[in-house]
């Protein structure tokens, strides 16, 4: 048995670490130069891209999300699904994907939870929470108090449950068919389950996190 108080990292944390120090990177350097740009000139190349990537977000958010509420919500949100895009994706340069780590998925349900609560503390009073809580039949206030409460706490804790399920079942489907199809036929169908499980699947688990996230942080703000 070992009792040791500091034990090794996991590679789905150091997965995590380099995929977070290559996005502080790329965006210290497009922070950087996006000041000293001149407005009236086309950017190109890295900076085309980066104001492309930004500009195409901005427009999206802004269907779902406006005025204070946007500019407040958006830099959060557009690190959420940079991140998501590239931690699902990230098993085809052979690391780990960092999601695939339970402890890893539900710290994005804590971050959820602290933007929820932060989101009704800025934009709604105690009483319409407290009304929201309580439910529009009074009466049932006994009854809905508890129901909503545990409400508050499932939705986040199940948004991270899911990528954590939706990364491992992808990594156990193909670790079977690996299993059955050999290792010749394992270079095969590796190419097949990397595009689909790494790239099309681990997009669309970002892009639902992402929706997921976008939509409770609005109702958490309009209570």
């Amino acid at each position: 048995m070992n009792f040791d108080l500091i034990g090794p990292i996991s590679p789905a944390v150091v997965s995590t670490l380099v995929i977070v120090g290559f996005l502080s990177v790329i965006f210290i350097i497009a922070g950087l130069r996006i000041q000293k740009m001149d407005p009236a000139k086309t950017p190109k190349g890295f900076m085309f891209l980066m104001v492309s990537i930004v500009d195409f977000f901005n427009k999206f958010l802004s269907g779902y999300i406006e005025g204070k509420k946007f500019k407040f919500f958006a830099p959060y949100l557009f690190t959420i699904i940079v991140f998501l895009a590239l931690a699902n994706t990230s098993a085809l340069l052979g690391f780990t994907a960092p999601l695939s780590n339970i402890g890893v998925a539900l710290s994005f349900s804590l971050l959820t939870f602290i933007m929820m609560r932060v989101a009704e503390f800025k934009y709604i009073s105690l009483k319409d929470k407290m009304n929201s809580l309580i439910g529009p039949v009074k009466p049932l206030a006994p009854i809905m108090i508890p129901i909503n409460i545990i409400g508050e706490f499932s939705t986040p804790f199940s948004m991270g449950l899911r990528l954590f399920v939706n990364l491992m079942s992808g990594a156990v489907i193909a670790a079977i068919v690996y299993g059955l199809v050999g290792w010749v036929g394992g270079l095969f169908a590796g190419i097949v389950l990397h595009g689909m499980f790494d790239i099309f699947f681990g997009l669309i688990q970002a892009f639902v996190f992402f929706m997921l996230t976008t939509v409770n942080l609005s109702m958490a703000a309009e209570a």
